[in-house]
């Protein structure tokens, strides 16, 4: 067995055996009553000059991930924490040294996987754009050094490959056991949910979630379910009741699945772009991507917004 193999074994196995209990923490990130969103710890995480995009939280709640893009320069992988009520001054995370995004960590905190465009090894991208998702083991000092996930969750580009094809960046579980990724697969023409499961050797063959929206056409991106397990909420581009180009949709939990989805609502989307869902850890903030649609597909800088999740009336939808 080479070193790669056994790394993939050791941690597949140590995810394999985790339980799902863990301490919900329930943290106020703002003294005041968040009723309609707001930038996330303006002028500190969601700043003017750059741009901010996904989150995700420590399993205590009090340190964050995020993405951030500096003018003219590549995303990279942010942290901050939170201390006497408020962020400290964000740096640059210590794994993420390429064009890094979209980090999340597991519900047990084992694990964090974040979308990387660093090259596979032995894989070179023969495309014109590709992203792969990569994977950490939480260690004493830290995470360990991260390594690609296997197929048949990333793809490397052949030849003439465009992107979103074959494209992989944000995988996602709210139970340790069950994940789901987005992705356009090749040769198919949109971009799709998918699950996955450990089976103790590796991942299984994702298998494609449907019925979300009657056309197949639209997008299912950057896919989150809620804490309780209750709602599926991702962004699409273009959707139907969507009220600008990228807007954030959800899609309640039933006895068969999935329900069609629905707009999250004029709370949250707007005639600008709305991306990026996430949750906090206890459910009680919502948090998403804004940029101002300027219009000719041209953007302003993105930021990090956030509202008290019951204020959404996701049960009403």
């Amino acid at each position: 067995m080479n070193r790669l193999n056994l790394i993939y074994t050791i941690i597949i196995l140590g995810l394999v055996s985790c339980t799902n209990e863990q301490k919900i923490p329930k943290i106020q990130y703002s003294k005041e009553v968040v009723s309609k969103p707001i930038p996330f710890a303006e002028g500190i995480i969601s700043t003017v000059d750059n741009s901010e995009f996904e989150l995700t939280f420590s399993t205590d709640g009090l340190k964050v991930y995020f993405s951030r893009r500096p003018p003219e320069g590549k995303q990279m992988i942010y942290t901050s924490d939170f201390k006497d009520s408020k962020w400290t001054t964000p740096k640059i995370a210590d794994f993420s040294t390429n064009r890094d995004e979209t980090p999340f960590i597991t519900p047990n905190g084992k694990f964090m996987f974040f979308g990387s465009e660093r090259e596979i090894p032995n894989k070179p991208n023969k495309g014109n754009f590709d992203m792969n998702i990569w994977m950490m083991e939480k260690i004493d000092n830290g995470w360990s050094e991260p390594i690609p996930l296997p197929e048949p969750i990333n793809y490397v580009q052949i030849e003439n490959e465009e992107w979103p094809s074959s494209n992989n960046n944000f995988l996602f579980t709210n139970n340790n056991k069950d994940f789901y990724f987005t992705s356009m697969k090749r040769g198919t023409k949109s971009i799709k949910l998918y699950e996955t499961k450990f089976d103790g050797k590796g991942f299984s063959e994702p298998k494609e979630i449907k019925g979300i929206w009657e056309d197949e056409k639209y997008w299912v991106y950057s896919a989150v379910i809620s804490p309780d397990g209750k709602y599926l909420v991702f962004n699409s581009f273009g959707a139907p009741n969507g009220t600008g180009g990228e807007d954030i949709f959800v899609s309640k939990k039933t006895e068969n699945g999935w329900s069609k989805a629905k707009s999250i609502g004029q709370l949250v989307n707007t005639k600008d772009e709305e991306s990026s869902p996430r949750f906090s850890r206890d459910g009680k903030y919502f948090f998403f991507s804004r940029a101002e649609n300027l219009g000719n597909y041209e953007y302003g800088e993105w930021n990090i917004f956030y509202v008290e999740t019951e204020y959404l009336n996701l049960v009403k939808l």
